[in-house]
C-alpha cells in the first residue's frame, strides 16, 4: 500500500511539473550575426560574437530553464520561419547600406515579430540606418544612427543614468575602450525612452570628417525603449570590439537587456553569466612579445642630438624628388594652442617627436600614438598625435598639462608675450619622461619632469631654479655672491634643455642681460645639485648663456655651453668667462669643473657692444675617427663661425687671454690663407660686412647653431643661418643668408673652415637653426624657419610676422620647396623644425604638418585680428616735451643700464632716424605705446642734444 502511495504521489508530482512548464514556457531568443566588416583581430567579428553571446546566455545559472537560444551567426536566417515564436531579437551586424532590413522580406518577418509583442536589443552598428532612410526601425527601436555621421574609439568612463530601471539592476559604473556613436536620432511618439547608460565622450569623427577640436560630450551610449505596444527594445552603441564580451559590467548589461527585452524578471544583483573570457578564447593567440630592444631614440632634444649636430641622417621618405614636387605641401594642423589673458600661445620651443608612445591615461588610454610634444609661451605642454590612428586624426591633442600661469617680464613683456616657456624640453625617452622649464609670477623658474604617457607630473617636481640656491652651489664663487642690479628680474631661460648620458643630470642654462648661469638638477633625487656662474666676480650684465642651442654634450659627459655679453659687458678679471666657450665634466661630488675654454681675439670689444659669442649655441661634429681631431664649432652674432679641437681647447681655466687687434693670435683652428676683413689669418667671416663695433640687436648677423653633414667620401660640411647687411650700421638684410662650409683637413696642419657655397638669392628675416635630414650621405635636405621679419619684432598684435619654412637642396643650396605666404601662424624665435614618419612638424601658436601627399595652401578666410593685450606704458600727457618724456619711460632702465640695454651715452650715437624707427617699428616699439609721432620724435631730439 505504502509503495503505491508513493507511485501515485509520484505521478502527481510528474503531472504537476509538467503543468508548470507548460505554463511557463522557455522564452526564446534569436540571435543573429552577419560578415566580419573590418580588418583586425576582434574588430566587427560579428559571427564570433552571436556564438560568443549563445555561451554566455546558456552559461547563466539565471538563464536556465527560462531561455532557449538559437543562434545565426553568419547572417540573417534563410528560414523564413526563424522569428516566429520569438520572445526577444538580438541584432549584432553592420547597418547603414548592409542593413539586413533593406531586403523587404527580412523587413516583413521582423515587424511581424514586433507586432506580436518580441523585444529587439541592437548592438553596435545595427541602430545605423541609411542616412535618408531609416528603415522605420525608430517605432520599434526608440532611437537610431542616420548614416555613418559620427564616431569616437576612446577609454570612456560610463555609468548608470537610470539605476532604477530593471534592465539596470546590479550594474555598475566601469571604464574600458570602444567604439561609441555620440549622435542618435530618437524617436518622438510611439513610446517611453530612458536612459540606462551615460558617459562623457569626445567625438573622433563627424559628418564624414575626422574631428581635430577635442569637445567633450555627455551622451546616451544606451537606452532602454518601452513600446506602447507592449513590447520593449534596447539599444547599445558599443561592442566594436569582440572583447568587449568579457567585460563584466558590459556583459551584465547587455544580459540584464536581453531578459527585459523577453519579459523575464531581471534579478537585483543583475543577470549573472559564466565562461569567463569566452570572447577572447575565439580570438587568435597573441604572437610573443618581440625581444625588448633599445628605442630608436635615446633622446630627443633640440638639434637632433645632445651633441647639437643638427644632423638627422636616418630619413628615408623626404628626399630632393618628393620635396620638389608638385603634391609636397601641407598635411594636418592642431587646433590652435590655449590662449592666456587674451595672449596668443608662442612656441618659442622647437616641438619634439617620439615614434610611438602608449597613453595610460584619459581617453586614449592603452594606445599608443606617434606623437608630436609642444611647449607653448603660456606655459602648456602638449602630445598631439602625428598620424592617424584608427578615428584619432593627425593633430588632435592626446594630452595638456598647464604648469601654471606665465611671467610677463617687467617693464615689457618680452617679444609683447608672456615668459612662460621658451627653451625646447628634452625627452628621455627610455625613462618616458619629458624635462621642462617654465617661469610662474610667483616662483620664477622652476623645472618639471612630465610622464609623457599621461603628461602627469611626476613626485618631487618641480624643482625651484632660483639663485640663491645657484650662489650656493656654484663652482665658480668670486669673493661675493653675484646679487642681480636691475630693477626687474629679466632672468630668461631660453637655451634648450639637456642630459648627461646617462640621464642622472638635467642641465639647464640662464642668460640674457644678467649673469649666465649653467645649472644641472639631480633628476633621480629632484634637486639642484651644481651651478656654474659665467663670471666669478659680481659683473651684471654679461656671460649669459641664451642662445636656443643652450648646452651641447659629448658621449663622455662633457658639456660645452657659450656665453656672451651686454652693453658696457667687458670686466678683465679672473674667472670671467664672457664672450667664452666653455667645457664642463659632468658634476661629481663636487660638482662642475671646467676643463676648457675658448675666448676670441676681439672680446672685449665685441664685449662692449653686445655683440654675443652665445647667440646659438655649440655643435660636436659626428667623430670622423681615431685619427682625426674631435671637432666643435660656434658662431655668433657677429658673423663669424668658429672651429675648434673639442679635446685641445686653446684657453686657460683661471682667465682669458690677453685681448687684442692681431686675428693671428685667435685660438680657434684658423685657415692658412688670409682673410678679407683682416688681410691676415683669422676666423672665418660669413656674414658681413665684419664689425667689431655695430651687430647687436637688429644689426646681429646670426643667432642659430650651424648643423652637420658628412657627404659619402667622408667629407664634412657645415650648413649656418645668417643675416648678411646691405652696410656697416645698416639693418638691411641683404644676400647670403644661408651657407655651406667645408671642413678642410689638409694632410699636414689642422682642419680649417672654408667657404664652399652660398645661396645668392635667398634673404632671410631672422632664421633659426638648420637641421639637415638625409638617408645616410644621400638627399639631403637643408630645413630652415625663418621668423620672416627683424629680432626686434613683435609677436602679438596686428603685424605680427609669419614665419616661412624653407627646404633647400643641401648639393646646390637651391630651394626645392618653401611654404607660401601666410601658410604658416605666428611663431616663437630662433625655433626648428622636427621630423618624424615622412612628416615635417613646425611649432607656430599650433602645431603644423607638410609632407608627400599634402594639399597646396590657398590662402585662409579672412577672420578678425585679435586685440593686442593692453600695452604696459601709459599715454603720455599732452604738453611733455622730449625731456620730460625720456624721464618718465626710458630714463629707468638707459640710465642704468645693464646687458643689452643699450647705455644712454650709446643712444647719442645714433641717428635721429635710427632712434625714431626704434620707437616706431622696432624693439623699442612697446615702451612708445601712447606717443604721437610728435612726441617720439621730440624725444629722438632730444637724445641728439
Amino acid at each position: 500500500m505504502k509503495k503505491l502511495l508513493g507511485t501515485t504521489a509520484a505521478i502527481v508530482c510528474g503531472l504537476a511539473a509538467a503543468a508548470g512548464s507548460q505554463a511557463d514556457p522557455l522564452r526564446k531568443v534569436v540571435l543573429i550575426g552577419g560578415v566580419k566588416s573590418e580588418k583586425g583581430t576582434g574588430l566587427h567579428d560579428y559571427p564570433n560574437g552571436v556564438r560568443t553571446l549563445k555561451r554566455i546566455l546558456e552559461s547563466s545559472p539565471d538563464a536556465k530553464g527560462k531561455l532557449q537560444v538559437a543562434a545565426y551567426p553568419d547572417g540573417w536566417p534563410a528560414d523564413a520561419r526563424a522569428l516566429d515564436g520569438a520572445a526577444a531579437v538580438v541584432w549584432y551586424f553592420d547597418g547603414q547600406t548592409k542593413h539586413p532590413l533593406r531586403v523587404p522580406a527580412r523587413r516583413a518577418a521582423f515587424e511581424a515579430a514586433m507586432q506580436r509583442g518580441a523585444g529587439l536589443v541592437a548592438l553596435h552598428q545595427a541602430s545605423t540606418v541609411p542616412a535618408g532612410d531609416d528603415l522605420g526601425l525608430p517605432r520599434w527601436l526608440g532611437a537610431v544612427r542616420p548614416g555613418m555621421f559620427d564616431r569616437t574609439t576612446q577609454w570612456a568612463e560610463l555609468s548608470p543614468a537610470t539605476p532604477a530601471h530593471p534592465a539596470s539592476r546590479g550594474l555598475q559604473s566601469f571604464a574600458y575602450r570602444d567604439e561609441f556613436y555620440p549622435t542618435f536620432r530618437y524617436a518622438q511618439e510611439g513610446g517611453k525612452l530612458t536612459p540606462i547608460l551615460k558617459s562623457v565622450l569626445h567625438p573622433q569623427y563627424r559628418d564624414g570628417k575626422a574631428v581635430i577640436e577635442d569637445v567633450a560630450e555627455t551622451v546616451n551610449v544606451a537606452w532602454a525603449f518601452e513600446r506602447n505596444d507592449g513590447g520593449r527594445s534596447f539599444g547599445y552603441s558599443g561592442v566594436h570590439y569582440l572583447q568587449t564580451l568579457d567585460q563584466p559590467e558590459a556583459r551584465r548589461m547587455l544580459l540584464g537587456a536581453i531578459f527585459w527585452t523577453a519579459g523575464l524578471e531581471v534579478p537585483e544583483g543583475g543577470v549573472r553569466s559564466g565562461v569567463p573570457g569566452a570572447a577572447s578564447a575565439l580570438l587568435p593567440a597573441s604572437p610573443p612579445p618581440a625581444a625588448a630592444g633599445k628605442p630608436a631614440s635615446k633622446r630627443v632634444t633640440f638639434h637632433a642630438d645632445a651633441g647639437r649636430s643638427g644632423w638627422r641622417a636616418d630619413e628615408t621618405v623626404l628626399t630632393p624628388e618628393k620635396v620638389r614636387s608638385a603634391d609636397f605641401g601641407a598635411l594636418w594642423e592642431s587646433p590652435q594652442l590655449d590662449t592666456v589673458d587674451g595672449y596668443p600661445p608662442r612656441l618659442y620651443a622647437s616641438p619634439l617627436y617620439v615614434e610611438r608612445v602608449a597613453m595610460s591615461k584619459g581617453q586614449h588610454r592603452g594606445v599608443a600614438f606617434a606623437t608630436v610634444f609642444a611647449a607653448s609661451s603660456n606655459g602648456y605642454v602638449y602630445a598631439i598625435n602625428a598620424a592617424r590612428n584608427g578615428d584619432v586624426a593627425p593633430g588632435r591633442i592626446l594630452w595638456r598639462t598647464r604648469l601654471g600661469a606665465p611671467c610677463k617680464l617687467q617693464p615689457a613683456p618680452l617679444d609683447g608675450v608672456p615668459t612662460g616657456i621658451l627653451s625646447t624640453p628634452v625627452i628621455d625617452v627610455q625613462r618616458g619622461r619629458l624635462y621642462v622649464t617654465h617661469c610662474d609670477p610667483d616662483k620664477r623658474w622652476q623645472a618639471y619632469a612630465l610622464d609623457i604617457a599621461s603628461g602627469e607630473l611626476l613626485p618631487g617636481w618641480p624643482v625651484r631654479l632660483d639663485e640663491e640656491t645657484f650662489n650656493t652651489l656654484n663652482t665658480n664663487a668670486g669673493p661675493e655672491r653675484v646679487p642681480p642690479k636691475r630693477r626687474f628680474d629679466f632672468r630668461v631661460q631660453r637655451g634648450a634643455l639637456n642630459l648627461s648620458p646617462d640621464g642622472s643630470q638635467l642641465y639647464v642654462v640662464f642668460g640674457e642681460s644678467e649673469t649666465g648661469w649653467l645649472v644641472s638638477v639631480d633628476t633621480n633625487s629632484p634637486k639642484v645639485s651644481s651651478a656654474f656662474a659665467a663670471v666669478a666676480m659680481p659683473n651684471r650684465g654679461s656671460g649669459g648663456i641664451w642662445g636656443a642651442g643652450g648646452p651641447a654634450v659629448d658621449a663622455q659627459g662633457n658639456v660645452y655651453v657659450v656665453t656672451g655679453s651686454g652693453f658696457g659687458g667687458y670686466q678683465n678679471s679672473p674667472h670671467d668667462w664672457t664672450q667664452s666657450l666653455l667645457k664642463l665634466s659632468q658634476p661629481g661630488a663636487r660638482g662642475f669643473k671646467l676643463e676648457g675654454t675658448y675666448t676670441p681675439f676681439n672680446y672685449c670689444r665685441t664685449a662692449k657692444m653686445d655683440i654675443d659669442l652665445g647667440a646659438g649655441g655649440a655643435m660636436l661634429l659626428p667623430d670622423a675617427g681615431k685619427t682625426s681631431p674631435r671637432l666643435m664649432a660656434v658662431g655668433g652674432k657677429q658673423g663669424n663661425v668658429y672651429l675648434l679641437d673639442r679635446d685641445r681647447l686653446p684657453g686657460g681655466l683661471d682667465q682669458r687671454p690677453a685681448c687684442g687687434d692681431d686675428a693671428t693670435q685667435d685660438g680657434s683652428l684658423l685657415a692658412p690663407q688670409p682673410q678679407p676683413q683682416f688681410g691676415t689669418r683669422g676666423p672665418l667671416n660669413v656674414f658681413g660686412p665684419y664689425s667689431d663695433e655695430d651687430a647687436a640687436l637688429d644689426l646681429a648677423r646670426a643667432r642659430s647653431v650651424p648643423a652637420a653633414f658628412r657627404d659619402a667620401r667622408g667629407n664634412d660640411f657645415l650648413f649656418v643661418t645668417g643675416n648678411s647687411k646691405k652696410a656697416q650700421g645698416s639693418a638691411v638684410s641683404v644676400p647670403p643668408s644661408v651657407a655651406r662650409l667645408e671642413v678642410v683637413r689638409p694632410a699636414k696642419g689642422s682642419p680649417y673652415l672654408q667657404i664652399d657655397k652660398v645661396n645668392t638669392s635667398l634673404i632671410l628675416g631672422n632664421p633659426g637653426s638648420p637641421i639637415v635630414t638625409s638617408n645616410g650621405a644621400r638627399d639631403a635636405l637643408v630645413w630652415i624657419l625663418d621668423e620672416n621679419a627683424s629680432r626686434s619684432a613683435m609677436l602679438s598684435g596686428p603685424g605680427a610676422p609669419q614665419p616661412v619654412l624653407y627646404a633647400l637642396d643641401a648639393a646646390t643650396l637651391d630651394i626645392l620647396w618653401r611654404s607660401a605666404p601666410g601658410e604658416l601662424f605666428t611663431s616663437g624665435k630662433y625655433n626648428e623644425p622636427a621630423f618624424g614618419g615622412g612628416q615635417v612638424f613646425v611649432g607656430t601658436d599650433r602645431i603644423q604638418a607638410f609632407g608627400p601627399g599634402g594639399r597646396k595652401f590657398e590662402g585662409r578666410a579672412e577672420a578678425p585680428v585679435p586685440a593686442a593685450p593692453p600695452a604696459p606704458a601709459q599715454a603720455a600727457a599732452p604738453g611733455l616735451d622730449g625731456a620730460a618724456i625720456y624721464q618718465q619711460r626710458c630714463a629707468v632702465c638707459h640710465d642704468n643700464a645693464v646687458g643689452n640695454i643699450p647705455p644712454r651715452s650709446l643712444l647719442a650715437t645714433r641717428s635721429r632716424q635710427r632712434i625714431i624707427d626704434a620707437l616706431t617699428t622696432g624693439v623699442m616699439r612697446p615702451h612708445a605705446e601712447g606717443l604721437t609721432a610728435g612726441q617720439i620724435e621730440d624725444v629722438a631730439r632730444y637724445l641728439k642734444r
